[in-house]
């Protein structure tokens, strides 16, 4: 998804950011594929997997402009975070020692999208590229949240239970103060 970013992002800084996006994801994966060889999972359909092959949809649209990359690492990364924060102190120790590992960088990487759109001159693009990725967030969530199924198993596991009304909430309080429209996710799912 990323990738012709490297060479399409509109100014210096960008280039350079999704460099590090790029190496930083092919880190994750990289990471996550030994985490998943310690209990004998066959990773070679995950490590040849391409843009439209992935399990997450989210991972499989193309982002056709600089707005598309910006909203997408800002809210993905987002979703990808609280993720990442719910399952922290999980029981599994080689788990919670990489999701704090990974939430570092996904700090970097919304440091950056939100001072973006923070400067960015196009409002109305912008805002148009967020109302479509924002229930793309969402739904990453709910998946997620899904996949755990009960509370009494997120207690076992010692996995915070992930709020997506907290999620949308903190958003769209941040989308205004950047001067955004706020987003209601479940009335603005958009094809692209």
């Amino acid at each position: 998804q990323y990738s012709p970013w490297l060479v399409n992002a509109p100014n210096v800084d960008g280039r350079l950011f999704m460099a590090k996006i790029v190496s930083d994801e092919l880190n994750h994966g990289w990471q996550l594929i030994r985490l998943l060889e310690n209990f004998n999972v066959n990773t070679e359909k995950i490590q040849n997997a391409r843009l439209g092959l992935h399990l997450l949809e989210v991972s499989n649209l193309p982002l056709f402009n600089w707005e598309d990359v910006i909203s997408y690492v800002y809210l993905i990364d987002r979703a990808g975070l609280y993720q990442l924060r719910a399952i922290k102190d999980i029981i599994y120790e080689p788990l919670a020692n990489l999701a704090s590992s990974l939430a570092k960088e996904e700090e970097y990487h919304l440091h950056f999208s939100y001072n973006v759109l923070r400067s960015y001159e196009e409002k109305k693009r912008m805002q148009g590229a967020l109302n479509f990725w924002f229930p793309r967030a969402v739904e990453m969530i709910n998946q997620l949240n899904n996949v755990i199924g009960s509370k009494l198993y997120l207690e076992q596991l010692n996995i915070v239970d992930i709020s997506v009304n907290e999620f949308i909430k903190s958003v769209n309080e941040e989308l205004s103060k950047l001067g955004f429209s706020q987003i209601d996710p479940y009335k603005t799912m958009v094809l692209h």
